[in-house]
């Protein structure tokens, strides 16, 4: 088998590299259309709501980005890179202290207060318990159970607090932030513009401007790098015979940890194994597959058995499915039948389950068109962090709403044409490696999440890392990004 090279070049030869080279053009030609999209939003919003504060902000944001990789094209490291680095750590910092404060002396609202609510449970000793105003009370499998417990243990260590909250996600974003850069080291950046990946990373406005408010998403994108990361280890050692007893564990461990953080993606894994196949062979992927199944069940057992004493049922991850394939309907949802909210929740998700897909089957256009809606909605526009804020109690102030919209939005679309310019890059060096993984990345989140749940910006966040590592490469000097 071969290592982990800059070509696209599998053992079963040329279909894999023209496997590459069209990937390559489709996620161009996919990014194309999202970037004007994008573009669209940020000009109607400039020209009905204009801020100059809030493009002051991104152009400050965009010029320290711009010097961390102008240092990066430069041979070996400079001042100016510096300067440039701890620019970027300056302004994540502000702007995750800036989250922080928004939710001084407010009520959350939505997921947050959920996951706030779940903690408090176990703080109390009452388990994973919530009630929400809209799926009903006395939910105890509803919401995936790892980031609220991650939350109750922190605050038990140092206290319930906005703080306390940003610390935690903080040290997660800087966790995902290494393993970016590492993964980056690991596909041939040299080992500045690996550093320079998890910086931009680590100051990602929607990223950094969501670090003060309760919610999985960042731990989320953390797990999927982590997997990212096990994957270009284990392509890397695709020469040792006992390589899938070695790492599929590990694998397993991150594949079961994102299933019980964000189960909508737990089959995305699979979607990337395809995608690798024909570099790795039928036989290693299967026996790594083996693996990593055996420790991703061993990681879900303790929660399938939890799930079976207290609701009598199995629930592989969650309860919501029913419900959020509901809501993915948009406007053509089935409306909640009386009577429902006393049955128990696993019972109301399966009514709603088949609700939803009698709508389907009656009218498969017009779901599809609703699930179309909600696709580009959620790639046009990047103000995930915004909606958390807009619905606590006050919401936030019009003006900040629109300065900070300014802010995640241009970064959102400069991030988009820094990525096509990068994918344009690697497809002209051959190193398609990258640009084959990203797709399925993007593929998978099309066809695996939006079709099936409630698919907004916080879903589409986990393409924000694998879209960074197109844009190194478009931003350094040839020569500089990857390992001669």
């Amino acid at each position: 088998m071969l290592g982990l090279k800059r070509d696209w070049r599998p053992a079963h030869g040329e279909p894999g590299l023209q496997l590459g080279v069209s990937a390559g053009w489709a996620l161009c030609l996919g990014l194309a259309g999202v970037a004007l999209a994008a573009a669209a939003v940020l000009v109607y919003n400039a020209a009905v709501r204009p801020s100059v504060p809030g493009f002051a902000l991104l152009a400050v944001w965009l010029a320290a980005a711009a010097m961390l990789w102008r240092g990066v094209g430069r041979a070996g490291w400079n001042s100016g890179m510096a300067a440039a680095g701890a620019a970027m750590v300056v302004l994540s910092f502000g702007l995750r202290w800036w989250s922080a404060g928004l939710t001084d002396g407010v009520a959350l609202g939505a997921d947050p207060m959920n996951y706030t609510n779940l903690a408090r449970a176990v703080l109390d000793g009452r388990g994973l318990v919530t009630d929400d105003w809209r799926y009903g009370e006395g939910l105890r499998a509803y919401f995936p159970p790892l980031y609220p417990l991650a939350l109750a243990g922190f605050w038990a260590l140092f206290g319930q607090s906005a703080l306390s909250t940003l610390a935690m996600n903080t040290l997660i974003d800087a966790a995902a932030a290494w393993a970016l850069a590492d993964c980056a080291r690991r596909l041939g950046f040299v080992p500045r513009a690996a550093w320079a990946a998890g910086l931009v990373y680590l100051a990602w406005p929607a990223f950094a401007l969501a670090a003060g408010i309760p919610q999985k998403e960042s731990l989320t994108v953390m797990l999927v790098i982590l997997l990212l990361r096990a994957l270009l280890v284990w392509l890397e050692d695709s020469r040792t015979p006992r390589l899938p007893w070695r790492h599929g564990p590990r694998i397993g461990l991150w594949w079961g940890l994102l299933a019980l953080t964000q189960p909508s993606l737990v089959l995305a894994p699979v979607a990337v194994a395809l995608v690798v196949w024909p570099q790795t062979g039928l036989a290693a992927l299967v026996r790594l597959g083996v693996a990593a199944a055996l420790a991703l069940v061993l990681v879900l057992a303790p929660w399938w058995l939890r799930n079976l004493l207290v609701l009598g049922s199995f629930v592989p991850f969650t309860t919501a499915s029913g419900m959020m394939l509901n809501s993915a309907l948009n406007e053509l949802r089935a409306p909640f039948p009386p009577g429902l909210f006393d049955l128990a929740e696993h019972h109301r998700a399966a009514i709603m389950g088949e609700k939803a897909r009698a709508i389907l089957a009656a009218d498969p256009i017009g779901a599809g068109l609703e699930m179309a809606r909600n696709f580009a909605v959620a790639f046009a526009y990047e103000e995930a962090s915004l909606a958390r804020f807009r619905h606590t109690v006050p919401p936030i102030a019009p003006s900040e709403h629109v300065r900070l919209f300014a802010l995640l939005q241009g970064s959102w679309l400069a991030l988009l044409l820094a990525a096509i310019a990068g994918a344009l890059t690697l497809l002209r060096r051959r190193a398609d490696l990258l640009v084959v993984l990203v797709t399925a990345a993007l593929l998978a989140s099309i066809a695996l999440i939006n079709p099936w749940f409630e698919f907004g910006e916080r879903h589409r966040l986990v393409l924000t890392p694998f879209f960074i590592l197109l844009a190194a490469a478009a931003i350094t000097r040839a020569g500089a990004l990857t390992r001669s």
